[in-house]
């Protein structure tokens, strides 16, 4: 998740730098909280929760 929890390591740096060029190569899309959150209610879900776990990665728990 784009934007969810906050750290300004080196290593996180680079790690999303290269996280980024994986995601062109893929031809893939980051999202931020607010696309995330638009897909999550459009697909019926009534709750969300961002969880930062390590670097650039997130867990998102959604709930009917």
């Amino acid at each position: 998740m784009v934007g969810a929890g906050s750290s300004s390591d080196q290593k996180h740096e680079e790690t999303q730098v290269l996280f980024d060029l994986f995601i062109m190569f893929i031809n893939g899309a980051e999202r931020d909280e607010q696309e995330s959150k638009k897909i999550i209610i459009e697909a019926g879900f009534s709750y969300y929760k961002i969880i930062p776990v390590l670097g650039v990665r997130s867990i998102i728990e959604v709930c009917l």
